[in-house]
């Protein structure tokens, strides 16, 4: 069992939070907003997450006026959002205090139903002697069904370039993968190598529009290099759900502030008091570049 020590702080980047640390990493998760965990590093290290501390993204507009709520900022970080994505129902602000309690090797977070949606959402961490995992819960506290996924949304600092591996399994005459492209993306995008194991994605602070590809990932990971580190993430993609837009069980978002990394949970009917979950892991290693990464993979 690895030892987590649990510190309640006072972060001049995100107010009043909570520090959790093991023996590999450093996490830090606002107690004030969200749920959203902030940072990510090797203990020592660089943030592996975006942070948007001038507030530059943003969604703003009557229906968050009619709610009591300046808007919804996108802050960075890691957060759970609930697909399929709809404005302004997905993009309900986080902006009251979460409940925590310690579960010995993490934490479980708990923000307040959302008004517009009627939806709790919760995250359950467990330090591992070498990665994180995360479970995701999304709960139906209104009086009706809903067809929801659970949504795990990781946003990624700046200049760094996502690896996502591509479907290898034989079909024979039949296709094997399909890649879901948003309208703004453009296919000769040259943040873009279509390479045939994999598709890397680099984000750019130059970039003069956004980028976003969809994938059933049923490799079950993906990857971000910056500044030396790996970030991985890796879900179980079931090869018999249904998944939103248009089969998805992993997304990838760029534009010039940042890049996400997204893994979906298969579409539900959640009736009234029903939970859905989603489970991703994490986990953070030295790399060089892709090679490097990749090589590592292997062993």
């Amino acid at each position: 069992m690895t030892l987590i020590m649990t510190n309640r702080v006072e972060d001049p980047r995100f107010g009043r939070s909570l520090r959790l640390d093991n023996e590999r990493y450093t996490m830090i998760i606002p107690l004030d907003y969200g749920i959203r965990i902030m940072h990510f590093s090797l203990r020592g290290g660089e943030n592996v997450l975006f942070h948007d501390a001038e507030g530059v993204v943003a969604q703003q507009g009557e229906a968050f006026r009619k709610m009591g709520s300046d808007g919804w900022l996108l802050r960075g970080g890691h957060r759970l959002w609930v697909s399929p994505e709809a404005y302004p129902r997905t993009y309900s602000p986080d902006d009251q205090p979460i409940d925590w309690s310690p579960t010995g090797q993490g934490v479980v977070l708990t923000s307040p139903v959302e008004q517009w949606s009627l939806i709790k959402k919760q995250i359950e961490i467990v330090f591992t002697e070498d990665q994180v995992v995360l479970t995701h819960r999304i709960t139906n506290e209104g009086a009706y069904p809903i067809q929801v996924a659970p949504w795990s949304i990781n946003v990624m600092a700046q200049g760094g370039t996502a690896i996502i591996p591509q479907t290898k399994r034989e079909t024979g005459l039949l296709p094997n993968r399909a890649v879901v492209l948003w309208p703004y993306s453009r296919m000769n995008d040259d943040r873009v190598v279509w390479g045939e194991n994999h598709i890397t994605i680099r984000q750019s602070p130059d970039a003069d529009r956004a980028f976003k590809l969809g994938t059933g990932n049923e490799p079950g990971w993906a990857a971000y290099l910056n500044n030396g580190t790996a970030f991985e993430i890796s879900h179980e993609h079931q090869s018999d759900a249904e998944y939103p837009d248009g089969s998805c069980s992993f997304e990838c978002y760029t534009n010039e502030h940042m890049l996400e990394l997204e893994t979906l949970g298969p579409l539900s009917m959640l009736g009234p008091g029903q939970t859905a979950s989603h489970r991703e892991c994490w986990r953070l290693t030295a790399a060089l570049d892709k090679e490097s990464f990749l090589a590592s993979k292997q062993q």
